[in-house]
């Protein structure tokens, strides 16, 4: 169950369940900052679905540009490395010599927390993808898909120092 600490009100779904954001610890808080209009389009989606599981993670087609994603398919030949992102315990692979491209698609993760109440884990604009080598989403699948993607460098907050050539998974 995902624990929570501070709280903010963030929509109502479809089958009456209050959604809120952990203020300190939701990784969409980083997606928030760096794409202002994310938390109203997130707030759509949510008050158009219903949750009928303790967690819920999916994609969803708005229908209108949402904004620009930073997970691109990568191929030979493209300047590659890896580094941590800010709040982030698993390395993520990044691509140098590539720029963002539009999307309709956002992603949400919802939990249910042992207090009863649902927090949105993460969103980010994009396509459901598998977590990066050492998460939980989808593991094995991780390793395959990124290897073939990456996130554009420079989109992204990472931990100074932590930039490498050398694959860490």
């Amino acid at each position: 169950m995902y624990m929570t600490s501070l709280k903010e009100y963030l929509a109502t779904t479809k089958n009456n369940i209050d959604i809120y954001l952990d203020i300190v610890a939701s990784h969409a808080l980083t997606h928030f900052e760096n794409s202002p209009q994310l938390k109203a389009s997130v707030q759509n989606v949510i008050s158009n679905i219903t949750i009928e599981k303790d967690h819920m993670r999916a994609d969803f087609d708005t229908g209108e540009p949402v904004g620009t994603t930073d997970l691109l398919e990568t191929m030979e030949g493209d300047d590659v490395v890896y580094a941590l992102r800010v709040g982030r315990q698993n390395y993520s692979r990044f691509v140098k010599n590539k720029t963002p491209s539009s999307t309709s698609k956002l992603t949400i993760d919802i939990r249910k927390a042992e207090s009863g109440e649902y927090y949105l884990y993460t969103a980010f604009i994009g396509s459901n993808v598998p977590s990066f080598p050492g998460g939980e989403y989808l593991p094995e699948e991780s390793i395959t898909f990124w290897s073939n993607h990456a996130l554009v460098w420079g989109t992204q907050e990472i931990v100074e120092g932590t930039e490498t050539k050398t694959c860490p998974w």
